[in-house]
């Protein structure tokens, strides 16, 4: 595989990732491809200096009227009029990221006769396309732009005039957004259905004895440390819930230790503060973005982890990894917020990875009427689909998620998703979509359109 992406390391090729720090979804993946740079690649990280994309991500993640409006803007009409508007003000906003592209092009040794950019935030993505032909003719490099979709989420605005690949995690997503490009009368481009960039540290092989102690977690007969994942939001939001959730859960048994990572913030810190006096949490804390990603990645090739609670952002697609790698954890979401966690739930249903709606609030109501699965009328059925699982949705209020989480472990639901085997369904045609590889997908597809021009 190292030997197929050598045509990054060629000197006139010159590799730059941007990203914006609005949310750390889009730096997760951009750190998932950079780990699938082979070595001696050394590619610059332009990270956006425009804080109106972080300020607006942080203020509709924290105020509940001000994420409904932004969904509103999301859908129907009201999506085709927010993203003509936010569209052009993006491509009329391009004057520092260009200096930014020439400043860096101008301190190279050497003058690169080819620049890739990857982008992993549609508002960069849309700035690149819009001076993309200017840096061509005024620097006389050949400018490549890569799109990085960072949800299964089909929102117009992932549509990017000027980008030569648009990576989407699914079919599905693909052809709406092809539809949308037609409508709306844009200039074509490639969208590639590409299985969604996983960080290649996690889909490394537990050995025997490491995956034992991963079994062991959720085992009756075992008083085996549960290590439980827990990723802060960069916004904070819904600390409360996961802070009561986290007590509740200590209280049913003391096995659990729960793992924090998180930066601190504004935000983030008044929660912090009150965790850390929990000898059941374990902090991990990081002052810049970077820091946090990296945290993660080192907590879960130290520690064995058995679980993690998490929103279904872009983490939702560490269910494309099998209980087997090192970042196989078993997946508790919390509630959605916004269409593009919506979405990214939709896709794990599709791939029957969760447990569909009816399923999930039959099991819902199992808990709360604490019945045995074995005595339930379709238990036997329940168990068989488990074993197709790599997460579930947890109920809306932490007492209620609490409970359904012992209720999970006690009745073997959580041992019996350890057999997981992440395989498409027998009437899946998408099987592409499921692989854990998706970083070397990725640099393959884009090493053929380098060679040929298409996919």
């Amino acid at each position: 595989m190292a030997q197929a992406l050598d045509y990054l390391k060629e000197k006139s090729l010159l590799l730059i990732f941007a990203y914006a720090p609005a949310g750390l979804g889009h730096l997760r993946v951009t750190d998932a491809l950079y780990e699938g740079v082979p070595s001696g690649v050394t590619p610059i990280l332009l990270g956006s200096q425009d804080e109106t994309i972080t300020a607006i991500h942080r203020f509709v993640s924290v105020h509940p009227f001000a994420r409904s409006i932004f969904e509103w803007g999301q859908s129907g009409l009201a999506q085709d009029i927010v993203t003509a508007i936010y569209r052009w003000y993006l491509r009329h906003r391009t004057g520092l990221i260009y200096k930014q592209l020439v400043t860096i092009l101008e301190q190279r040794l050497e003058t690169p006769n080819e620049v890739l950019i990857v982008a992993t935030h549609f508002g960069l993505a849309h700035q690149i396309g819009a001076i993309k032909e200017k840096l061509n003719k005024e620097k006389n490099i050949k400018v490549h732009l890569i799109v990085q979709n960072t949800d299964d989420s089909p929102q117009y605005i992932w549509y990017v005039e000027g980008a030569d690949l648009i990576f989407v995690p699914s079919e599905q997503t693909k052809k709406k957004l092809l539809k949308y490009g037609k409508k709306a009368k844009l200039k074509p481009t490639q969208l590639v259905v590409s299985a969604y960039p996983v960080s290649p540290k996690l889909v490394k092989t537990l050995n025997s004895q490491k995956l034992q102690i991963r079994k062991d977690q959720f085992s009756t007969k075992h008083n085996a440390k549960i290590h439980v994942a827990f990723p802060v939001s960069g916004a904070a939001v819904g600390m409360k819930f996961f802070i009561n959730l986290i007590d509740l859960l200590y209280r049913r048994s003391p096995r659990f230790l729960f793992h924090i990572i998180s930066k601190t913030s504004f935000y983030t810190l008044p929660y912090l503060n009150e965790l850390i006096s929990r000898p059941y949490v374990k902090m991990h804390i990081a002052t810049q973005d970077k820091e946090v990603v990296d945290q993660y990645e080192e907590i879960y090739q130290q520690k064995i982890i058995g679980l993690e609670i998490t929103k279904p952002s872009e983490q939702a697609f560490k269910a494309l990894i099998k209980p087997t790698k090192i970042g196989g954890s078993l997946l508790l979401f919390a509630e959605p917020v916004g269409r593009q966690e919506r979405d990214n739930l939709n896709f794990l249903i599709r791939h029957h990875l969760i447990p569909n709606r009816q399923e999930q609030q039959y099991l819902w109501r199992l808990a709360k009427n604490n019945k045995s699965i074995k005595l339930a009328k379709i238990g036997k059925k329940l168990f068989i689909m488990a074993s197709r699982w790599r997460g579930m949705v947890l109920p809306h209020h932490s007492e209620a998620s609490a409970h359904y989480i012992w209720w999970s472990w006690q009745q073997g639901i959580f041992a019996q998703m350890l057999h997981c085997l992440v395989e498409p369904h027998k009437d899946d045609i998408y099987q592409q979509e499921l692989s854990s590889n998706g970083v070397e997908e990725s640099w393959l597809a884009v090493k053929e359109y380098l060679q040929s021009g298409k996919i």
